[in-house]
């Protein structure tokens, strides 16, 4: 095919100086050489594209007819490829985007900051968190929450989740608050699955060198976190929710926090994307975009030290945290193409 173009383009350039000679110049190729290539040209289509003599020469009719042909595709050739090679110096064009819900509850109601910056990008946003299918779903990237295990795709951390584990008082006057993660095998609890009907989010506690697994009966599990968030505060039970949802209603005092002491280790918020050559600087600004939102809620944390306290009615509280301000220690485990930016 480049063969193919390049004898397009040494047609073109001798129809239009109307000498092989002029045309080899413009080129940088020899004039032999430009001759060779027209020749072959008229071989394969099989058709003369001009006329020669030893005084002049001129396009035939047929030659005529393949050099508008010509000059249209070699510029259409040329626009588009001027216009890919822009979209490495300028944020544009269509991004597909899947965002885990805890996470989405943060970049979401700031979204029309990224619009404003980069009004060139046709944002689609999925709210899922399912990198599963990434590329056979037409998904750009996708913004996890979770330690990650070793795969083809490339991995840039973005920042830390804090997770708190809550009951609405109303619950609370029912039951006793649970002293231990062991306690919990007596109490209702709200699972959350990231996935449709997929297996819920076991609890996790601080243990002594590492987090805990607690297994709970699954009497009760849902993929929406903020549906998750609206069974606790109805008194259906306890459950672990993102810091960042959780504290206006821990602030309100329709939630409180319980087991402040065993809270586990902050999760990884990363962004997951195929391992391709040339990542689009529409992506770059996206993932620079999120990691400096996630970056902007770190001063909650010390708003919320300042106005909750470790009694269960206002908790301390880490929040998202940047990754480059992470607040607590931060088991990671990324792929082999891990980038950090």
């Amino acid at each position: 095919m480049d063969r193919f173009l390049h004898a397009m383009s040494v047609f073109v350039h001798v129809a239009r100086l109307g000498s092989f000679t002029s045309a080899a110049q413009a080129l940088d190729i020899a004039t032999g050489s430009a001759s060779t290539v027209v020749r072959q040209l008229e071989s394969y289509l099989n058709v003369a594209l001009l006329h020669r003599s030893t005084r002049a020469m001129r396009v035939t009719t047929e030659g005529a007819r393949y050099y508008e042909h010509c000059v249209r595709v070699l510029a259409e050739i040329d626009d588009m490829t001027k216009a890919l090679r822009s979209t490495h110096d300028v944020a544009q064009g269509s991004l597909c985007v899947d965002i885990d819900q805890e996470v989405a509850c943060v970049l979401l109601p700031q979204i029309s900051e990224f619009s404003a910056a980069y009004p060139d990008v046709e944002l689609k946003i999925a709210v899922a968190g399912e990198p599963d299918g990434l590329i056979a779903n037409g998904i750009d990237c996708a913004i996890v929450v979770g330690n990650l295990s070793d795969s083809s795709f490339k991995c840039r951390h973005l920042g830390i989740m804090r997770t708190v584990t809550v009951a609405s008082p109303t619950y609370l006057a029912k039951h006793s608050a649970p002293s231990s993660p062991e306690a919990l095998k007596d109490h209702a609890i709200v699972h959350y699955s990231p996935r449709r009907f997929g297996q819920p989010r076991h609890l996790r506690f601080a243990g002594d060198d590492d987090d805990v697994t607690v297994r709970t009966p699954e009497r009760l599990c849902l993929n929406d976190a903020s549906a998750v968030l609206q069974c606790v505060l109805s008194g259906a039970g306890l459950a672990q929710l993102c810091e960042l949802i959780a504290l206006p209603y821990l602030r309100s005092g329709r939630l409180r926090e319980v087991l402040v002491h065993r809270r586990p280790m902050a999760s990884p918020i990363s962004c997951l994307y195929a391992n391709q050559r040339h990542v689009s600087m529409a992506q770059h600004a996206f993932m620079d975009w999120v990691a400096a939102s996630l970056k902007s809620h770190t001063h909650i944390r010390s708003i919320g030290s300042s106005q909750i306290g470790r009694d269960g009615s206002q908790p301390q509280v880490c929040h998202i945290a940047s990754a480059d301000h992470p607040r607590c220690p931060l088991p990671f485990v990324a792929s082999a193409g891990e980038i950090v930016a």
